[in-house]
This record gives C-alpha cells, sequence and structure tokens, in this order.
C-alpha cells in the first residue's frame, strides 16, 4: 500500500489554488503551523460537504454501479390481460400464467447508473412467481430468480466499439452478437460456443395504436452455451438481440439501441432447440413500442 504524504500547499495546488506563506526563515515556524492548521479545516469542510452532496444525490452507494452490488429499486407493474408494457422503456410483451415483473424504476436517479456485468441498463425482470421475493402491496423482486427473463436496453451507437462506424444505422444484430460474444470473452467467460442462430424481425407499434405496426426490427434469436468459471458447469441461454435506429436529431450522431432479451440457466436443465415454453412464448410476443 503506498502512502502519500500531503502538504497543505500540495493540495490546494491538486484544485488550482497556490497558497503562499508569508514570514521569513525565523517566524516561519509558529505562523506555518497556523496557516497549516487552517487549511487542514478548509480542506475537511470541503471534503464533508462533497460526501454530504453525494449521498443526497445518490444515497449511500453512491461508488456503486453494478446491479449485483445495489439492490434495484421498482414500481408497481401494471399486467392487463396478460400484457406488460412500458411505454417509457419502449416494450411490450406477454407474461406467462405463474409469473411476475420487476419493473425498474429508471426515474430513480441511482437505477440510471446501475447495469449488469455488460453495462446494459436493466429494464425489467419477469420471473416465476415462486422464485419472486415479495416486497410491497403488489411487488416483487426476481433478482435472485434462477429462472428470470431480463431485459436490457444500451446505446450501442454510442459505445466506443461502434463509434468508428459512420452511419450508426448500419449496425446489425450480427454485430449485436459479435459485441456481446467479445464482453462475455472480457469478463473471462470460456467455452463460448453459439449453437443456433435465427433471423427475426419483430414489430414496432406506436403509444397510440398497439395493434398497427409502423415499422419493424431486426434481431436474432441465440442459442448459446459457455461457461462462467473454471469447474462450475456450463450454462445455456436464449436471447433476442435487436437492432433498432431511433428518429434522427438535427446536428446529433444517429442513435441506434440494442434490444436484449435473455434467459439462461444450468445447460443441464435446459433443453437445447428453444427455450422452455414460457419462455418461448414470452419472446413470441416480444413487440417494440416508439
Amino acid at each position: 500500500m503506498k502512502i502519500f504524504k500531503w502538504s497543505s500547499n500540495n493540495i490546494y495546488a491538486s484544485r488550482g489554488i497556490i497558497v503562499q506563506n508569508r514570514g521569513s526563515d525565523d517566524d516561519s515556524g509558529a505562523l506555518g503551523d497556523v496557516v497549516g492548521y487552517l487549511n487542514l479545516l478548509v480542506l475537511t469542510a470541503i471534503t464533508t460537504a462533497v460526501v454530504v452532496l453525494l449521498v443526497l444525490l445518490f444515497g449511500p452507494n453512491a461508488g456503486i454501479a453494478s446491479a449485483q452490488q445495489q439492490q434495484l429499486t421498482s414500481i408497481p407493474a401494471v399486467i392487463e390481460n396478460g400484457t406488460f408494457q412500458n411505454t417509457a422503456d419502449g416494450f411490450r410483451i406477454q407474461v406467462p400464467y405463474g409469473w411476475v415483473v420487476q419493473d425498474i424504476d429508471n426515474l430513480h436517479l441511482p437505477n440510471f447508473r446501475i447495469a449488469n456485468e455488460a453495462g446494459f441498463f436493466i429494464l425489467a425482470i419477469i420471473c416465476p412467481q415462486q422464485e419472486a421475493v415479495p416486497s410491497t402491496v403488489g411487488m416483487y423482486n426476481c433478482e435472485q430468480s434462477e429462472s428470470s427473463v431480463e431485459i436490457l436496453h444500451d446505446r450501442l451507437s454510442h459505445r466506443p466499439e461502434f463509434e468508428v462506424i459512420e452511419d450508426p444505422a448500419s449496425i446489425t444484430p450480427d454485430d449485436f452478437l459479435a459485441f456481446v460474444v467479445e464482453e462475455m470473452q472480457g469478463r473471462n467467460y470460456t467455452n463460448i460456443q453459439i449453437i443456433n442462430s435465427t433471423d427475426l424481425t419483430i414489430n414496432i407499434t406506436s403509444v397510440e395504436d398497439p395493434n398497427t405496426t409502423i415499422r419493424t426490427a431486426p434481431a436474432k434469436l441465440v442459442e448459446m452455451t459457455y461457461q462462467l468459471n473454471p469447474g462450475l458447469g456450463d450454462m445455456r441461454s436464449y436471447s433476442i438481440l435487436a437492432t433498432i435506429p431511433e428518429n434522427p436529431q438535427p446536428g446529433l450522431r444517429q442513435i441506434v439501441s440494442g434490444e436484449f432479451v435473455t434467459y439462461e440457466g444450468p445447460e443441464v436443465a435446459i433443453p437445447s432447440g428453444s427455450p422452455p415454453p414460457p419462455v418461448q412464448r414470452l419472446f413470441q410476443s416480444l413487440e417494440f413500442i416508439r
């Protein structure tokens, strides 16, 4: 562990403030002690104010950026006739019978800073009710479920890996899949294999008219197997990866959203070829809202 010894001048110089000590060499001892003490008081006050501001803005976990380290704040999920939709997050989906939805409150400030390991924002988690933890009235927590479906979102066009692309609208689901695999490799996943990959198109509807398709989004349904850690059994996942060019804004770089709906579990417990029937029906019902 390296220990830094700071003088008061060094501390203020690091903030662009130069402190000059006045006095001759003869009286510099006592006067220097007084100046140093005053500087220390000022620095302590500044540090305390910054900490208080961070806590007020982001809560006591201001330095945490992982959903695995900080519990997500949720809002009540409204399910009508088996359908859950979130117009703000831009999706609609059929919830399997006996399953519940944890709708993440994306207007809650700390949630803006929480993502999964790959940096995707978590919009909702859907899981069997028996694996959910009841929180408040009508709300459930699915974060510990072993059979959950996660709905994730990212601005692919603003990722460093895609910023070199002159026309972000040309980003495809194949590019998205290659990016996901690279992210997994970067997190030390091993034995990554793409078992099946099927091209899809997913309907996009408007908020006002959910029954009319205004355009479609290219997507892929991907079955993968991989190992999270050496010595552990392989995992199997089924995921939908879709790319959606958003409405362009004058003078700004085109935004291309990556929508990622994924389900995973132990390879030995999940058959190959297609996801379990409840997950398959959920996947087939997916629509985006713009």
